[in-house]
């Protein structure tokens, strides 16, 4: 009778322990891997997959990321780019002809660490700000980044991503059995991916930019990392209107030589690698190229046709900047350019006809 007893007994422990058990459910930060066959080139997923997650006390959420995000929590979302606190200036950068930019002696742009670095404790905590910093594979092949949240506590918790801070997601932690397991959300997640592809198309069908126009990148949490049109044709003289179409993202156009304009930044935008590390946000992000309003394009210009617009944002966090920039091509042409923010991946043809 006692054997009975007592194993009725380990039985029923055991399932108390076994309903106790906490879970690790995961969250996608944007797309895991390379978008379907059709997606536009350049598309690009600026959400939480799924949105909204229900688990229990005591539960996990990883968070896994394939791209450039955060997962974060508590107060406003800070700006990724601010004035240089040292009140440094920027100084000795010359252009390829030897002389010195414009921008030489204005005020200094870092990166903010407190939008790009970890902060904070991996337990949720209510009013409690914490951070995962930057998620992001370590190269092309690599496996995404990770970084888990536990939640001791019940309530309903609201994240978002740093670097876009319309990216928002919703954490409910409860006392009873969520409503879905940890390989149900999975499912959720890839059925929001795909039906988030799907919106990228419809995007893209849809951009069609007025005459003399070019849109950089189109879409907001579905959004595409291009130029509408990829190869705008205009007659000399013309003066072509770059507007930002993408409120997630930041955007630009940079003309001049691939390999000199990508080792300009090298030497020009210093993303800090660690605590005591070079920061310096690169000039052109706020500055652009040449003094605003004087936006002429002829091809030649500061010795091998280098020239950037500042960066347009149209509801992003890296400062107060325009949307839009007008620039006015003076001389025939074939001009290729690229996004500064985004790079070669991101790339336009302006061509000029006598």
């Amino acid at each position: 009778m006692k054997l009975v007893v007592l194993t009725v007994a380990l039985l029923g422990a055991l399932a108390v322990a076994g309903q106790a058990a906490a879970a690790d459910y995961k969250v996608f930060l944007g797309e895991q891997a390379r978008p379907p066959a059709g997606t536009p080139k350049g598309a690009t997923l600026d959400l939480f997959l799924p949105r909204k997650v229900t688990v229990k006390v005591g539960d996990s959420i990883t968070f896994s990321s394939a791209s450039f995000h955060t997962v974060s929590i508590g107060g406003k979302a800070p700006s990724i780019i601010i004035p240089d606190p040292a009140h440094g200036k920027y100084a000795g950068i010359d252009d390829a002809a030897g002389n010195p930019f414009y921008f030489d002696g204005l005020p200094k742009l870092i990166y903010n660490g407190q939008a790009l670095a970890p902060l904070g404790p991996h337990e949720v905590t209510p009013g409690v700000r914490a951070s995962s910093g930057v998620l992001s594979p370590n190269g092309p092949k690599a496996k995404p980044a990770t970084f888990t949240f536990s939640f001791p506590k019940a309530g309903t918790y609201k994240f978002y991503c740093s670097i876009h801070p319309k990216m928002k997601g919703t954490v409910v932690v409860t006392s009873g059995s969520p409503p879905k397991s940890p390989p149900q959300v999975a499912a959720q997640a890839l059925q929001d991916v795909d039906a988030a592809w799907a919106k990228t198309k419809s995007e893209a069908a849809a951009a069609k930019p007025p005459a003399k126009t070019v849109y950089m990148g189109v879409g907001d949490s579905e959004t595409i990392l291009g130029y509408f049109p990829s190869t705008l044709k205009v007659p000399v003289g013309t003066t072509v209107n770059f507007v930002n179409k993408s409120p997630q993202e930041p955007h630009n156009a940079t003309f001049g030589p691939k390999k000199w304009v990508q080792g300009f930044a090298t030497k020009t935008d210093l993303f800090p690698m660690g605590p005591g590390k070079p920061n310096q946000a690169a000039p052109v992000i706020a500055y652009g190229s040449e003094p605003k309003g004087r936006y002429s394009y002829d091809g030649t210009t500061h010795g091998n046709g280098f020239f950037a617009t500042p960066v347009t944002a149209s509801g992003t966090n890296v400062g107060p900047l325009p949307r839009s920039w007008k620039v006015t091509f003076s001389k025939p042409g074939t001009f290729k350019y690229i996004c500064w923010i985004h790079g070669p991946d991101m790339s336009g043809t302006i061509v000029v006809t006598p």
